[in-house]
């Protein structure tokens, strides 16, 4: 487990490494540049396709693995939680033609912002999402 003030990460899938550099350098660059006050915490687990998968068929409905999932919670401390699985993240980094800790480094931007309320369901929604993105996860 490894803490920035705001952010949590708990590494639950040992056979993978983890840029928890990289993530903290970016958690604070979002909590900076989304004015995000530092007392609205986050939890980011880093997990299986096992876990993500059980939990994507029991909140989602949706039987199978994902890259990532944000729980948000209706709390003025606490953020919600984002699950990231890293055997998703290292197969997507090779289809998307960036490094291992880049995809990590991609999903965990997604999940911040779905975090922080915006959501890709609608098209115009999607388009603001996505430019919010790319100002914070430059390749």
């Amino acid at each position: 487990m490894t803490k920035f003030n705001p952010l949590t990460i708990f590494h639950q899938y040992k056979s993978l490494s983890v840029p928890e550099e990289q993530i903290i350098k970016m958690a604070k660059k979002i909590y900076t540049g989304e004015k995000v006050p530092y007392i609205r915490a986050a939890s980011l687990i880093l997990c299986s396709d096992y876990r993500i998968h059980k939990l994507n068929a029991q909140y989602r409905h949706i039987d199978r693995a994902t890259d990532v999932l944000s729980f948000c919670f209706e709390d003025e401390d606490f953020l919600g939680e984002i699950y990231i699985s890293l055997q998703r993240a290292k197969v997507q980094a090779r289809r998307y033609g960036l490094s291992y800790e880049e995809e990590i480094t991609r999903l965990f931007v997604h999940g911040m912002f779905h975090l922080l309320g915006y959501d890709h369901i609608k098209e115009k929604d999607r388009l603001l999402m996505e430019r919010k993105e790319r100002e914070y996860f430059k390749v």
